[in-house]
Protein backbone atom coordinates (compact mmCIF):
# COMPACT_ATOMS: atom_id res chain seq x y z
CA UNK A 1 0.00 0.00 0.00
CA UNK A 2 1.29 3.29 -1.21
CA UNK A 3 0.16 6.74 1.38
CA UNK A 4 1.70 10.06 0.21
CA UNK A 5 1.83 11.79 4.19
CA UNK A 6 1.37 15.17 4.58
CA UNK A 7 5.49 16.23 4.51
CA UNK A 8 5.16 14.71 1.20
CA UNK A 9 2.31 16.10 0.04
CA UNK A 10 4.03 19.88 0.74
CA UNK A 11 7.60 18.66 -0.70
CA UNK A 12 5.78 17.56 -4.04
CA UNK A 13 4.41 20.76 -4.01
CA UNK A 14 7.51 22.98 -3.57
CA UNK A 15 9.16 20.83 -6.24
CA UNK A 16 6.30 20.72 -8.81
CA UNK A 17 5.81 24.86 -7.98
CA UNK A 18 9.42 25.04 -8.75
CA UNK A 19 9.30 22.91 -12.20
CA UNK A 20 6.42 25.12 -13.31
CA UNK A 21 6.51 28.26 -12.63
CA UNK A 22 9.84 29.23 -14.22
CA UNK A 23 8.24 28.43 -17.28
CA UNK A 24 4.57 29.86 -16.74
CA UNK A 25 4.00 33.79 -18.23
CA UNK A 26 0.09 33.30 -18.73
CA UNK A 27 -0.48 34.76 -15.02
CA UNK A 28 -4.60 35.65 -16.07
CA UNK A 29 -5.54 31.91 -16.04
CA UNK A 30 -2.96 30.87 -13.38
CA UNK A 31 -4.34 30.43 -10.11
CA UNK A 32 -2.29 31.98 -7.17
CA UNK A 33 0.22 30.01 -5.08
CA UNK A 34 -1.37 30.51 -1.69
CA UNK A 35 -4.41 27.87 -3.51
CA UNK A 36 -2.04 25.22 -3.32
CA UNK A 37 -1.85 25.71 0.49
CA UNK A 38 -5.79 26.01 1.72
CA UNK A 39 -7.83 23.24 0.94
CA UNK A 40 -10.79 24.00 -1.59
CA UNK A 41 -9.18 27.32 -2.11
CA UNK A 42 -9.53 26.52 -6.27
CA UNK A 43 -13.17 25.78 -6.37
CA UNK A 44 -13.60 28.86 -4.19
CA UNK A 45 -11.69 30.78 -6.36
CA UNK A 46 -13.63 29.52 -9.13
CA UNK A 47 -16.99 29.87 -7.37
CA UNK A 48 -17.24 26.00 -7.24
CA UNK A 49 -18.56 26.24 -3.73
CA UNK A 50 -19.97 23.30 -3.23
CA UNK A 51 -16.81 21.62 -4.19
CA UNK A 52 -14.92 23.77 -2.09
CA UNK A 53 -16.71 23.49 0.82
CA UNK A 54 -16.61 19.37 0.23
CA UNK A 55 -12.99 19.19 0.17
CA UNK A 56 -12.13 21.60 3.01
CA UNK A 57 -14.78 20.23 5.18
CA UNK A 58 -13.31 16.48 4.48
CA UNK A 59 -9.67 18.21 4.88
CA UNK A 60 -10.07 20.19 7.76
CA UNK A 61 -12.66 17.83 9.86
CA UNK A 62 -9.95 14.99 9.00
CA UNK A 63 -6.46 16.83 10.01
CA UNK A 64 -8.64 18.15 13.28
CA UNK A 65 -10.35 14.72 14.10
CA UNK A 66 -6.51 13.23 13.70
CA UNK A 67 -5.01 15.21 15.51
CA UNK A 68 -7.28 15.25 18.63
CA UNK A 69 -7.27 11.20 18.32
CA UNK A 70 -3.56 11.08 16.92
CA UNK A 71 -2.36 9.59 20.92
CA UNK A 72 -5.57 6.83 21.62
CA UNK A 73 -4.83 6.16 17.79
CA UNK A 74 -1.29 5.56 18.01
CA UNK A 75 -1.17 3.33 21.68
CA UNK A 76 -2.99 1.43 19.85
CA UNK A 77 -1.67 0.30 16.56
CA UNK A 78 1.70 -0.23 15.28
CA UNK A 79 2.24 0.67 11.98
CA UNK A 80 2.51 3.95 10.05
CA UNK A 81 -1.30 4.23 9.31
CA UNK A 82 -2.50 3.96 12.21
CA UNK A 83 -4.44 7.68 12.23
CA UNK A 84 -6.80 6.94 9.63
CA UNK A 85 -9.10 10.12 10.00
CA UNK A 86 -5.53 12.27 9.08
CA UNK A 87 -5.00 9.44 6.62
CA UNK A 88 -8.16 9.79 5.51
CA UNK A 89 -8.19 13.81 5.76
CA UNK A 90 -4.76 14.29 3.91
CA UNK A 91 -6.18 11.83 0.88
CA UNK A 92 -8.91 14.60 0.69
CA UNK A 93 -6.28 16.63 0.37
CA UNK A 94 -4.29 15.69 -2.27
CA UNK A 95 -7.16 14.91 -4.38
CA UNK A 96 -8.42 18.59 -3.83
CA UNK A 97 -4.70 20.21 -5.24
CA UNK A 98 -4.85 17.71 -8.08
CA UNK A 99 -7.10 20.85 -9.32
CA UNK A 100 -3.85 22.94 -8.83
CA UNK A 101 -1.76 20.69 -10.54
CA UNK A 102 -3.95 20.19 -13.52
CA UNK A 103 -4.06 24.05 -13.72
CA UNK A 104 -0.50 24.50 -13.96
CA UNK A 105 0.30 21.62 -16.14
CA UNK A 106 -2.22 23.43 -18.70
CA UNK A 107 0.17 26.40 -18.53
CA UNK A 108 3.15 23.97 -19.31
CA UNK A 109 1.51 23.15 -22.34
CA UNK A 110 -0.01 26.51 -23.32
CA UNK A 111 3.76 27.26 -23.56
CA UNK A 112 5.82 24.30 -25.32
CA UNK A 113 2.58 22.59 -27.52
CA UNK A 114 4.82 19.38 -28.29
CA UNK A 115 4.60 18.57 -24.38
CA UNK A 116 2.32 15.31 -23.79
CA UNK A 117 0.05 14.37 -21.17
CA UNK A 118 -3.55 13.65 -19.91
CA UNK A 119 -5.76 16.47 -20.48
CA UNK A 120 -8.32 14.65 -18.10
CA UNK A 121 -10.13 16.88 -16.56
CA UNK A 122 -11.14 17.26 -12.75
CA UNK A 123 -14.41 15.57 -13.13
CA UNK A 124 -13.46 12.46 -15.24
CA UNK A 125 -10.20 12.71 -12.64
CA UNK A 126 -12.48 11.87 -9.82
CA UNK A 127 -14.84 8.78 -12.15
CA UNK A 128 -11.61 7.24 -13.49
CA UNK A 129 -11.31 4.68 -10.87
CA UNK A 130 -14.71 3.15 -10.93
CA UNK A 131 -14.52 3.26 -14.93
CA UNK A 132 -15.46 -0.31 -16.13
CA UNK A 133 -12.60 0.75 -19.06
CA UNK A 134 -10.00 1.48 -17.10
CA UNK A 135 -10.72 -1.08 -14.44
CA UNK A 136 -10.57 -4.52 -16.95
CA UNK A 137 -7.00 -3.59 -18.33
CA UNK A 138 -4.17 -5.67 -17.95
CA UNK A 139 -2.75 -3.40 -15.94
CA UNK A 140 -5.46 -3.11 -13.14
CA UNK A 141 -5.69 -7.17 -13.09
CA UNK A 142 -1.85 -7.59 -12.93
CA UNK A 143 -2.05 -5.15 -9.90
CA UNK A 144 -4.29 -7.15 -7.86
CA UNK A 145 -3.13 -10.25 -8.73
CA UNK A 146 0.11 -8.61 -7.05
CA UNK A 147 -1.83 -7.48 -4.59
CA UNK A 148 -3.33 -11.33 -3.65
CA UNK A 149 0.21 -12.86 -3.70
CA UNK A 150 1.93 -10.73 -1.29
CA UNK A 151 -1.49 -11.14 1.19
CA UNK A 152 -1.02 -14.91 1.01
CA UNK A 153 2.74 -14.82 0.18
CA UNK A 154 3.37 -12.48 3.56
CA UNK A 155 0.46 -13.94 5.49
CA UNK A 156 1.39 -15.07 9.04
CA UNK A 157 -1.16 -16.16 11.32
CA UNK A 158 -4.24 -19.19 10.56
CA UNK A 159 -6.80 -16.62 11.69
CA UNK A 160 -8.95 -15.02 9.66
CA UNK A 161 -12.06 -13.28 9.64
CA UNK A 162 -14.28 -15.71 10.37
CA UNK A 163 -11.80 -15.48 13.73
CA UNK A 164 -12.60 -12.10 14.52
CA UNK A 165 -14.22 -11.04 17.52
CA UNK A 166 -14.38 -7.47 17.90
CA UNK A 167 -11.46 -5.04 16.79
CA UNK A 168 -10.69 -1.73 18.96
CA UNK A 169 -11.62 1.08 17.55
CA UNK A 170 -10.13 4.56 19.61
CA UNK A 171 -11.45 3.97 22.98
CA UNK A 172 -13.89 0.30 22.86
CA UNK A 173 -14.24 -2.60 20.99
CA UNK A 174 -16.79 -2.83 18.25
CA UNK A 175 -18.17 -5.91 17.07
CA UNK A 176 -16.42 -7.29 13.84
CA UNK A 177 -19.34 -6.49 11.80
CA UNK A 178 -19.32 -3.02 12.40
CA UNK A 179 -15.21 -3.24 12.04
CA UNK A 180 -15.51 -4.56 8.55
CA UNK A 181 -17.86 -1.74 7.53
CA UNK A 182 -15.69 0.92 9.13
CA UNK A 183 -12.15 -1.07 7.90
CA UNK A 184 -14.09 -1.16 4.43
CA UNK A 185 -14.91 2.45 4.43
CA UNK A 186 -11.35 3.57 5.79
CA UNK A 187 -9.67 1.46 2.96
CA UNK A 188 -12.16 2.66 0.15
CA UNK A 189 -11.52 5.97 0.96
CA UNK A 190 -7.67 5.95 1.19
CA UNK A 191 -7.13 3.84 -1.83
CA UNK A 192 -9.42 6.37 -3.68
CA UNK A 193 -6.99 9.16 -2.57
CA UNK A 194 -4.31 7.18 -3.34
CA UNK A 195 -4.70 6.19 -6.94
CA UNK A 196 -6.34 9.36 -7.86
CA UNK A 197 -3.62 11.82 -6.30
CA UNK A 198 -0.20 9.74 -6.55
CA UNK A 199 -1.21 8.88 -10.23
CA UNK A 200 -1.58 12.25 -11.04
CA UNK A 201 1.16 13.16 -8.92
CA UNK A 202 3.70 11.19 -10.36
CA UNK A 203 2.64 9.86 -13.62
CA UNK A 204 0.93 13.00 -14.79
CA UNK A 205 3.10 15.52 -13.40
CA UNK A 206 6.35 14.48 -12.91
CA UNK A 207 6.59 11.82 -15.82
CA UNK A 208 5.65 13.77 -18.68
CA UNK A 209 7.88 17.19 -17.46
CA UNK A 210 10.61 14.32 -17.36
CA UNK A 211 9.85 12.77 -20.16
CA UNK A 212 9.96 15.89 -21.95
CA UNK A 213 13.08 17.21 -20.37
CA UNK A 214 15.07 14.10 -20.61
CA UNK A 215 13.28 11.61 -22.69
CA UNK A 216 10.89 8.64 -22.20
CA UNK A 217 14.04 6.52 -20.41
CA UNK A 218 15.29 8.88 -18.00
CA UNK A 219 11.78 10.31 -16.82
CA UNK A 220 10.32 7.07 -16.44
CA UNK A 221 13.56 5.95 -14.08
CA UNK A 222 13.38 9.24 -12.37
CA UNK A 223 9.72 9.56 -11.11
CA UNK A 224 9.75 5.47 -10.58
CA UNK A 225 12.39 6.19 -7.96
CA UNK A 226 11.01 9.90 -6.14
CA UNK A 227 7.83 7.86 -6.19
CA UNK A 228 9.26 4.83 -4.23
CA UNK A 229 11.61 6.85 -2.31
CA UNK A 230 8.86 9.38 -0.37
CA UNK A 231 8.01 5.97 1.42
CA UNK A 232 10.60 6.49 3.51
CA UNK A 233 8.33 9.25 5.17
CA UNK A 234 6.25 6.02 6.56
CA UNK A 235 9.33 5.54 8.81
CA UNK A 236 8.16 9.57 10.87
CA UNK A 237 4.93 7.77 11.80
CA UNK A 238 5.55 4.57 13.58
CA UNK A 239 6.09 3.81 17.26
CA UNK A 240 8.84 1.58 16.34
CA UNK A 241 10.07 2.08 12.71
CA UNK A 242 11.02 -0.91 10.70
CA UNK A 243 14.00 0.08 8.69
CA UNK A 244 13.78 -4.10 6.46
CA UNK A 245 9.84 -3.19 6.02
CA UNK A 246 10.26 0.13 4.56
CA UNK A 247 13.19 -0.38 2.63
CA UNK A 248 11.29 -3.21 1.00
CA UNK A 249 8.52 -1.07 0.37
CA UNK A 250 10.29 1.31 -1.36
CA UNK A 251 11.73 -0.81 -3.55
CA UNK A 252 8.20 -2.29 -4.03
CA UNK A 253 6.67 1.41 -5.07
CA UNK A 254 9.80 1.69 -7.30
CA UNK A 255 9.37 -1.18 -8.94
CA UNK A 256 4.95 -0.47 -9.53
CA UNK A 257 5.99 2.87 -10.28
CA UNK A 258 8.22 2.15 -13.45
CA UNK A 259 5.33 -0.09 -14.61
CA UNK A 260 2.63 1.97 -14.06
CA UNK A 261 4.84 4.55 -15.31
CA UNK A 262 5.54 1.95 -18.53
CA UNK A 263 1.57 1.64 -19.08
CA UNK A 264 1.25 5.44 -18.50
CA UNK A 265 3.61 6.14 -21.58
CA UNK A 266 2.37 3.22 -23.55
CA UNK A 267 -1.28 5.04 -23.75
CA UNK A 268 -0.20 8.31 -24.77
CA UNK A 269 0.17 9.70 -21.05
CA UNK A 270 -3.56 7.94 -20.55
CA UNK A 271 -3.63 7.88 -16.77
CA UNK A 272 -6.50 6.82 -16.27
CA UNK A 273 -5.78 2.52 -16.44
CA UNK A 274 -2.66 3.69 -13.85
CA UNK A 275 -5.31 5.64 -11.52
CA UNK A 276 -7.48 2.40 -11.60
CA UNK A 277 -4.84 -0.18 -11.20
CA UNK A 278 -3.23 1.90 -8.04
CA UNK A 279 -6.61 2.33 -6.11
CA UNK A 280 -7.56 -1.21 -6.63
CA UNK A 281 -3.97 -2.95 -5.80
CA UNK A 282 -4.28 -0.54 -2.90
CA UNK A 283 -7.63 -1.34 -2.10
CA UNK A 284 -7.47 -5.13 -1.81
CA UNK A 285 -4.04 -4.93 0.02
CA UNK A 286 -6.36 -2.85 3.16
CA UNK A 287 -9.47 -4.77 3.13
CA UNK A 288 -7.49 -8.13 2.36
CA UNK A 289 -5.22 -7.79 5.54
CA UNK A 290 -7.96 -7.58 7.39
CA UNK A 291 -10.03 -10.60 6.24
CA UNK A 292 -7.30 -12.68 5.05
CA UNK A 293 -4.73 -11.72 8.06
CA UNK A 294 -6.63 -9.77 10.40
CA UNK A 295 -3.95 -9.92 13.03
CA UNK A 296 -1.73 -8.26 10.72
CA UNK A 297 -3.72 -5.89 9.06
CA UNK A 298 -2.92 -2.28 7.54
CA UNK A 299 -3.91 -0.35 10.02
CA UNK A 300 -2.74 -2.08 12.48
CA UNK A 301 -5.41 -1.87 15.31
CA UNK A 302 -6.05 -4.69 17.44
CA UNK A 303 -8.32 -7.43 17.07
CA UNK A 304 -9.69 -9.85 19.80
CA UNK A 305 -10.30 -13.13 18.17
CA UNK A 306 -12.58 -16.08 19.96
CA UNK A 307 -11.77 -18.27 22.13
Amino acid sequence: MKKIVLFSSIFISITINAQLDSTVQNKSKVYPNWTLYVPGATHFHDNRIVAGIIFSGITVGGITLGIILDNKLRTNSSTPYYNFPLLLGMQAYNIDKCDWFRNRIEQFKYHRPDFKYDPIKFTDLLKAPYQPKYIFTPITGGLILVALAELYLGRSSNQSYKDIDKMYLVDHYANKNSALAIFGATSIGASYGAGISEEYLFRNTFLPIWDYKYGQTKGLIYSSLLFGSMHFGNLLFSNKPDYKATLFQVGEASILGYFLGRDVQNRGYNIGPAIAAHMWYDFTLMIGSFLIDPKNNYLGVNIKFKL
